[in-house]
């Protein structure tokens, strides 16, 4: 009873918030609201879940609730956008998904086998995905969004061709692969160009994978050491601070010594 009656207010205030998305876009709404196109809102939705995804990681789930209804107006906005331009609905677009999930869900929603893997449910997502809804693609990368974020996309490009075993057979044996790039890299270092742009596009790539095989995601991990990197230089601001100075007015060797305090203080 308790399940249903949550059900029923989010029913309700989902309504609530798509009329006051509806109301924004009305004449008697917001003159910034009406002006809007897909376009320009494009980049603010990055943003929102950019900062969901921040949310996430600080395990902040208050500022998780929040960013997820920062996310559910852009959503409602983008759908108010399609129905003003004529162009598709909201019923449309939701009857759409609802009935995606069922299609790919047999195990779920039929009378098939209810008692599968996660493996195999991925399986099955790929076979409805191309027998039934007829998504065959001529390579098996061309599922892959392209817009995606270069890093996120060498990741993505990596798990494809890993479906089909063109892949690495372990962490370990990238290495080699990752010591050729590097001095590939090395070569053209001074010389500089399109030609080194090239090899360090390789060698990122390869890292890439080395972190994929390894069982991480590219984007966490770099983000780990982006926090890591921003603790510590901000640390070396604040003690060259102490001293009476700025970080710029030290020169390397000082800086150096402050960085190795920072980790110090890390443990």
């Amino acid at each position: 009873m308790e399940d249903q009656s949550n059900s029923s207010a989010a029913a309700v205030r989902f309504n609530e918030l798509w009329q006051t998305v509806r109301k924004l876009r009305s004449p008697e709404g917001c003159p910034w609201d009406r002006e809007q196109d897909f376009s320009s809102m494009k980049s603010q939705f990055l943003d929102e879940v950019y900062e969901f995804i921040d949310a996430l990681e600080a395990d902040d789930t208050e500022g998780m609730s929040e960013e997820l209804g920062d996310l559910f107006f852009h959503l409602l906005f983008f759908s108010c956008l399609g129905e003003d331009g004529g162009l598709f609905t909201l019923g449309n677009t939701l009857e759409q998904i609802k009935a995606k999930l069922v299609r790919r869900h047999p195990h779920v929603f039929s009378d098939a086998e209810q008692d599968i893997s996660p493996d195999q449910v991925k399986v099955n997502w790929d076979k409805i995905k191309r027998e039934v809804e007829g998504k065959a693609y001529e390579s098996v990368l061309d599922s892959v969004p392209a817009s995606l974020p270069p890093l996120l996309k060498a990741f993505v490009y990596g798990q494809k061709a890993a479906k089909v075993g063109f892949d690495w057979s372990s962490p370990a044996a990238v290495l080699p692969k990752l010591r050729e790039e590097l001095a590939e890299v090395e070569e053209v270092l001074e010389s500089g160009g399109e030609r080194l742009q090239e090899e360090l596009g390789d060698l990122l790539f390869v890292v890439v994978n080395l972190v994929r095989l390894s069982g991480c995601e590219p984007g966490r991990v770099l983000n780990r050491a982006n926090l890591k990197f921003s603790r510590r230089f901000r640390f070396m601001e604040q003690a060259a601070g102490v001293q009476g100075s700025t970080l710029a007015e030290l020169k390397l060797e000082k800086q150096e010594i402050l960085w190795l305090k920072a980790k110090l203080e890390e443990g």
